[in-house]
């Protein structure tokens, strides 16, 4: 054993040789011939909504309860984060969340009221929820988001509220 000392692994070693070159030579066509990896690639984001008027501000409206397509259109945003979980993105009660629940959600869209029918109702079970259901509260949002999500209920149901503007005026003037 002393004359030949091929004790090494060949095949490791032309392996390790060929792995080495391709690193080299894909180094040397990035840096020199390719100029590099270009990561400011420019797609353009399907869901990105482009803006053609300013977005609107819920802060800038002093009486959220007045009817106001903008608010309900706002309304639904905070719907969307808040409600469609459980009540479905078209508020029809078939949300995933929902299907586990008893009592079912309830569908805004058609169908008598538990709680009473007029926005005022609707703003006290946003935000109070309803005791022995699975209807949480959702008292620690802004009043303004409240109301716009109220707004963007009645929008979408099919059962109107029956009380004039200075019911809910005066009613609003005291809810927090």
């Amino acid at each position: 054993m002393a004359e030949g000392n091929d004790n090494y692994n060949r095949g490791g070693l032309l392996a390790f040789g060929f792995c080495m070159a391709f690193v080299f030579s894909f180094f040397i066509y990035l840096v020199f011939i390719n100029q590099g990896v270009d990561l400011a690639e420019n797609v353009k984001d399907p869901n990105l909504q482009v803006a053609s008027e300013p977005e609107f501000n819920m802060d800038s409206v002093t009486e959220p309860w007045v009817k106001n397509d903008k608010v309900a259109t706002y309304g639904q945003k905070i719907y969307k984060a808040n409600c469609a979980i459980c009540h479905g993105d078209a508020g029809k009660g078939d949300g995933p969340g929902g299907a586990a629940l008893n009592p079912k959600p309830r569908n805004f869209v058609e169908g008598k009221w538990t709680q009473g029918n007029g926005v005022t109702d609707h703003f006290k079970v946003v935000t109070n929820g309803i005791s022995g259901s699975s209807m949480a509260p959702f008292g620690h949002l802004k009043v303004s988001d409240r109301w716009a999500v109220v707004q963007f209920i009645e929008s979408i149901t099919q059962n109107k509220s029956k009380e004039t503007e200075s019911q809910v005026a005066d009613f609003a003037k005291s809810a927090k």
